[in-house]
């Protein structure tokens, strides 16, 4: 292992597989004082062979004592060649850096895409709200310009038409009687259209108006199919971006029993549990046979409303057991 024949060894002494740098560094000396409080040393390092080349060695030291324990007759040096183990180590621990150096050049990629998705989603999110608002906005100015325009010209035409039944009446009692029913018409159109208003452009939402605009939205509904509002008086919501986005909710929850669930009673009802708001939009209709796959545009922007101020929405629904509607926004306090 070491390129000396015995005849060549013998005599010589044991540091000569050692290189001149653990001779320099007293190496032989640590290993044999090692040896002989201890009875043996363990090592692994490079050895000298004869030809100068290097060879890496795990090796024992061992003390052999004479027939007096007291006394030391020498040592003995077990030696194994430990090259191809060596080399093996030293390319699988190339391959363990090369390895960490990939797997943290592939985690900064990824964190990068991750800030970059993270910024994208944010301006994202931020361009949706603005969007939202914007609709808001021309919900609310059509809302006005039907109340303060359409509304007004149909009161004043229906006002009109019975001044006309008065002046006529009893010289052509058939036409006043017309223009009587027409007048009742428009004020029926009128009001149709006071109520379409509302539903554009709600009451004032801040504090207590979310409260106000349900029942307003109950009353609406009553009129079609019955309808209750269960809402606690003492219940406030300051936040109006919350209250204007859990009353489209509701809005569109109860629109969709009106159209589809054939419902001979639907309950809105809002409450308050622990620091979060629960806002719960439910019929005793025909139901849906599977929510999850029925996505109309309207679940959709339920969904996106709750999701707007951080919240969930949950729809239950059964064949022939009607359909619950639940928003749950977390608040503040």
């Amino acid at each position: 292992m070491f390129g000396w024949s015995a005849e060549e060894a013998i005599g010589q002494r044991g540091d000569l597989i050692f290189t001149r740098a653990d001779r320099a560094a007293g190496r032989v000396e640590k290993e044999m004082t090692i040896a002989l409080q201890k009875g043996y040393a363990n090592e692994s390092r490079w050895y000298l062979r004869k030809d100068g080349s290097r060879i890496w060695v795990d090796s024992v030291m061992r003390r052999l004592d004479g027939e007096d324990v007291s006394k030391v007759r020498g040592f003995a040096k077990i030696a194994r060649d430990a090259m191809e183990q060596r080399i093996a180590g030293e390319k699988l621990k190339r391959a363990h850096g090369e390895l960490e150096h990939r797997v943290m050049e592939r985690t900064a990629e990824l964190v990068a895409t991750n800030t970059e998705l993270h910024n994208e989603m944010k301006r994202r999110q931020t361009l949706e709200r603005e969007i939202l608002e914007v609709t808001e906005r021309e919900r609310s100015r059509v809302g006005q310009d039907l109340h303060d325009g359409l509304c007004q010209e149909l009161t004043a035409t229906a006002f009109l038409l019975k001044s006309k039944a008065k002046t006529i009446a009893r010289k052509v009692p058939e036409c006043a009687k017309a223009l009587e029913e027409a007048a009742e018409t428009v004020n029926e159109n009128a009001g149709r259209a006071r109520d379409l208003a509302r539903g554009l452009h709600p009451s004032e939402l801040g504090a207590g108006g979310l409260l106000v605009a349900l029942r307003e939205l109950a009353t609406r509904t009553n009129e079609r199919t019955p309808c209750r509002c269960e809402c606690p008086r003492s219940l406030r919501v300051s936040e109006e971006t919350i209250a204007l986005n859990v009353y489209r909710v509701a809005q569109e929850a109860v629109n969709n029993a009106l159209k589809y669930a054939r419902a001979s009673e639907i309950v809105i009802a809002l409450r308050k549990e622990d620091h979060t708001l629960v806002l719960t939009v439910a019929d005793d209709g025909t139901g849906m046979r599977s929510p999850r796959k029925k996505k109309t545009m309207g679940i959709h922007m339920m969904k996106y409303r709750a999701d707007v101020c951080g919240g969930k929405l949950e729809i239950e629904s059964r064949r022939g057991h009607g359909t619950t509607v639940t928003c749950r926004v977390p608040m503040e306090s």
